[in-house]
């Protein structure tokens, strides 16, 4: 636009105030190239906020699904769809399990120091990829979970016999609690298997889950009836 303005201006102040537009615009473009780093500022724990955020966006158009699925007689028991979503959310794993291959383990870059103290060398550079990777899983996670924790809850309520519908819940949201306290298996395996190995475990818990609800999936379909 400020060239424009220089070469078309006819008047001496519409020349000015283009090549001002014109140094301008150059200025703040070379800042911004030279100021430029390749690394990636964002903390790692910024990457949590994408969960809360996927669950807002994600609700209404998995439900809508759901909704249109039942108009066309096609919507899944709600046993199933526990079912699908763990299969769903082994699918999560197996992103950052893709994303995870050649990449340099935990367990490689520990040592002791002179004190005795375990620390961490910085990870190379060799062994950074896209943050797409996390975003992504994080997104079939969310969907996921949106495939099991309402479904879940709805599914303890229709079976539970009335005087303990809310004993119920409060079991199923226990559950959930101590099935978040085994996690500490990831965390005990960290420095200890290759990072797709250990995607590769909360895989196949997935899988089995998954596996163990189909298995018995007429017993819980009649339980709802």
């Amino acid at each position: 636009a400020g060239l424009v303005l220089v070469f078309t201006g006819k008047q001496l102040t519409e020349k000015l105030i283009g090549g001002a537009l014109f140094v301008g615009a150059g200025y703040l473009t070379y800042n911004f190239i030279s100021g430029y780093s390749s690394e990636n500022p964002i903390g790692p724990e910024v990457f949590q906020s994408f969960n809360p955020l996927f669950i807002v966006s994600l609700t209404f158009p998995v439900m809508a699904a759901f909704a249109w699925m039942r108009a066309k007689n096609l919507e899944p028991s709600t046993p199933k769809k526990i079912g699908i979503g763990m299969i769903i959310a082994a699918i999560g794993f197996i992103i950052v399990m893709v994303g995870s291959f050649g990449l340099v383990s935990p367990h490689e870059l520990q040592f002791v120091n002179e004190a005795g103290a375990t620390q961490f060398n910085p990870v190379p550079d060799t062994s950074r990829i896209m943050p797409y990777w996390l975003i992504s899983s994080y997104l079939v996670l969310t969907i996921a979970e949106l495939f099991l924790s309402p479904m879940g809850l709805s599914f303890v309520s229709k079976v539970a016999p009335p005087r303990f519908q809310g004993l119920m819940q409060g079991g199923w949201l226990l559950a959930t609690a101590v099935g978040n306290k085994f996690l500490f298996v990831g965390s005990t395996l960290w420095g200890k298997i290759d990072l797709w190995q250990l995607w590769g475990v909360f895989i196949v818990c997935c899988l089995l889950s998954a596996a163990f609800i189909f298995a018995i999936m007429k017993r819980l379909e009649n339980a709802t009836k």
